[in-house]
Parts: structure tokens; C-alpha cells; sequence
């Protein structure tokens, strides 16, 4: 999908997502609403006339059904392109949403908050935490992930803008493809062949090193071997962890926390980065 057509940056109005679903319609050869529901019938997906009117009229937020199968139908995998499922989400979640008046927290809950460092839960982890903002400020980036396609390709331009300071670190952590337990039981949490989830450790890591640029960044890429059990972006003293789904299938609602420095929880993910680092291998 071109630069052009981004519907987390374009789609953050429904009016906004509607515009990027009939500019979608267009690239797809603008079949008629007729040949879609059609399409949706064949599938035994709902694209009725009248819904997938509404779609691209923008008048209100369509379901996350009708929206899959519009996507499916002008060819994109919304397993594959997250950001429209992301984009729908961020939009279900404030729309018509009031600000309740926050009750006051029990005194050993608010304790515990302050000592863990932790700045914010929420189970949007994609679309919904303050990224750019993270971005806007960072010297050194550490990324613990399997592969991490989707949020390399959400952040393409911060992390390209990062690449060309001379005062900056990103350091990437990814699994070892080397490791035949490794590769075998990531492979089977994310229901892909090994081949494959092989081939998306290297297209990661050659993304990266793609970054390099002469008086840039210092990039360091690395292998781990062994299973994950949550995703780590640590911002200086901001880590944000995104724990990971055990079912077979793919959701955009990911749990995700932040924590930053000072504070035990803190503490703790910087500590497991340094063992991690150290149990790591260069990539090649």
C-alpha cells in the first residue's frame, strides 16, 4: 500500500476513514456496489448494497464485519495491513465517549501505581498509545520483539527520522532463526510455518540495517534465542510492553503498559534487556 493511502494517519474522523475506503474502492478498479455484495455473498461475508453505501458515505462508524470484508473484498489482508483494524478501533473507542469524573484509587492500589513507575494500561496497545510523542524525544531505542513487522511498519518515518541522528541508538533484539526451538515454538504461537516466520526475522533485520546512514544512528541488531512472552520498546526511561495473545489468532487489542523511570516495574524491564542483551548474538 502507497504512502498516500494511511488510514491511521488519513482515517482518524469516521469521515476521514470513509474517504480512505472509497480511495481503497478506486485502486481496487471501483467495482460497483452491485459486484460487491455479490463478492460478500460468494463469501458468505455482509456487504449489502445498502451497508456497504453507508460505508463509504461516512455518515457513521461501520461494524468491524462490514469494514473486514469491504477490505478483503478490494483486495487487502487485514491480518497483514493492521492499521485498518487499528484505525476502526481507535474510532469505536472514543466515539461518543464522555469523560467520566475518575473515582478516587484505594490508597495501596495508588501506592503500588507509584512504586511500579506505571504511567498507563490500556488494551489498545497499537493505535492508542502516544508513540510520536515517545519518538519525539528519544537518544536510545531498544525493540525486544519476535519480528515486529507490523509496528516497524507503523513507525517507518519516526524511526527512519531517529536513523539520521548522530547522537542516537537503536538497538533491535529479535529471534535467533538459528534456533530450531526458537523458530519452532514461535512458529506455532503465531500459526505460520517456520520458513516463514524465518523469512520475517530476516526481512526485519535487513529493514533495519537498511536505516544505517554514514554519521547516523548507531544500529545494533541481535538474535535471542527462546520464546517471548511480551514485546519491549524502551524510550530512555519509557518502556512500553505488549504482552503477547496465546491464541492462534491475530487481534489488534493488545494489552499494553507503560512504566518509566523511577519505579520498580522500570527497573525490572531494563534489568531483563541487559540479561537479553547479553544472551544475544550480532546479527549478520
Amino acid at each position: 500500500m502507497g504512502e498516500d493511502l494511511d488510514p491511521l494517519c488519513d482515517g482518524t474522523s469516521v469521515a476521514g476513514l470513509a474517504e480512505c475506503l472509497r480511495r481503497l474502492r478506486a485502486r481496487a478498479g471501483n467495482p460497483s456496489l452491485r459486484r460487491l455484495e455479490l463478492w460478500g455473498q460468494q463469501n458468505r461475508r455482509p456487504l449489502a448494497r445498502s451497508s456497504t453505501s453507508d460505508l463509504l458515505r461516512g455518515k457513521r462508524l461501520p461494524s468491524r464485519a462490514l469494514l473486514l470484508a469491504f477490505l478483503e473484498a478490494c483486495g487487502v489482508d487485514p491480518v497483514e495491513d493492521t492499521r485498518w483494524v487499528a484505525a476502526w478501533t481507535l474510532l469505536a473507542a472514543n466515539r461518543g465517549a464522555a469523560v467520566p469524573v475518575p473515582a478516587p484509587l484505594p490508597e495501596r492500589l495508588a501506592a503500588d501505581i507509584r512504586t511500579a513507575g506505571l504511567l498507563r494500561l490500556g488494551n489498545t496497545y497499537l493505535p492508542d498509545l502516544e508513540w510520536r510523542q515517545l519518538f519525539a524525544t528519544v537518544s536510545e531505542l531498544d525493540i525486544f520483539v519476535a519480528y515486529g513487522q507490523t509496528w516497524r511498519h507503523l513507525h517507518a518515518r519516526e524511526l527512519a527520522q531517529l536513523a539520521r541522528r548522530p547522537d542516537a541508538r537503536i538497538r533491535v533484539i529479535l529471534a535467533d532463526p538459528a534456533d530450531t526451538l526458537t523458530v519452532r515454538v514461535l512458529a506455532d504461537r503465531f500459526a505460520i510455518g517456520r520458513q516463514e516466520l524465518v523469512d520475517r526475522i530476516e526481512n526485519t533485520r535487513r529493514d533495519y540495517q537498511d536505516l544505517a546512514r554514514p554519521g547516523g544512528a548507531t544500529i545494533d541488531i541481535r538474535y535471542w534465542p527462546g520464546d517471548r512472552t511480551c514485546s519491549i520498546h524502551r524510550f530512555d526511561d519509557t518502556a512500553v510492553l505488549g504482552l503477547y495473545s496465546h491464541g492462534r489468532t491475530r487481534t489488534s487489542a493488545v494489552p499494553g503498559l507503560v512504566c518509566a523511570e523511577p519505579g520498580e516495574l522500570f527497573q525490572f524491564v531494563k534489568d531483563e534487556l541487559e540479561t537479553i542483551t547479553n544472551g544475544s548474538r550480532p546479527a549478520r
